[in-house]
């Protein structure tokens, strides 16, 4: 008997929470919190890349998995304009929520998600998928601790293509370089 898709959705959003609670603070002397074995050497999903007008920024998006750990990767901190999308999951245009990872830095260099919390409802996000371009529209951007992570409202299950981009964000603690928080943009296919 397999498990009900929430439940694996909600063990993979712990996962997450685990992963991204190492996010990288972008921190002056160029120490990494994340070590290499926790990032990404996945090669481009085929056809996949996201678009956000507002940011006038694009990237193709790299597989994500998960570690030995069972935590999820995250894109490789050589590249923090490099987002990834998580491939266990549903893929963007899929029915689901597709969850897309990217940093906000890397040793001072801003990330693709670096604008993540100026993205309001209303604005686009546009992904080309195999199948075609699929357009979404935020419906609200949110910051929270990662403590607090809202696992329900990213992972759960939904009647049509949705789209979450996750990225750190809150306050930085400059001394941890670690980002106390994740801003979480959540958008639905139009």
């Amino acid at each position: 008997m397999s498990r009900p898709r929430t439940a694996v959705l909600v063990l993979v959003a712990a996962l997450l929470a685990l992963v991204t609670a190492a996010c990288s603070g972008g921190s002056d002397d160029g120490q990494q919190p994340l070590a290499a074995s926790q990032q990404s050497t996945a090669g481009v999903v085929p056809g996949y890349t996201v678009t956000i007008p507002k940011l006038n920024e694009s990237s193709q998006l790299i597989g994500l998995g998960l570690n030995a750990d069972k935590s999820i990767q995250v894109p490789p901190l050589a590249d923090p304009m490099q987002a990834g999308v998580y491939t266990k999951g549903p893929m963007p245009g899929q029915t689901g929520p597709a969850v897309v990872l990217a940093h906000i830095n890397a040793n001072g260099t801003p990330g693709f998600g670096e604008g993540f919390h100026t993205l309001a409802a209303g604005d686009t996000i546009n992904v080309t998928t195999p199948n075609g371009p699929v357009r979404f529209a935020v419906t609200r951007t949110e910051t929270a601790p990662k403590a607090e992570f809202p696992t329900a409202d990213v992972y759960s299950d939904t009647t049509g293509p949705e789209l979450r981009l996750i990225t750190c964000g809150g306050t930085l603690d400059r001394s941890a370089h670690n980002y106390l928080g994740q801003t979480i943009v959540y958008a639905k296919k139009v």
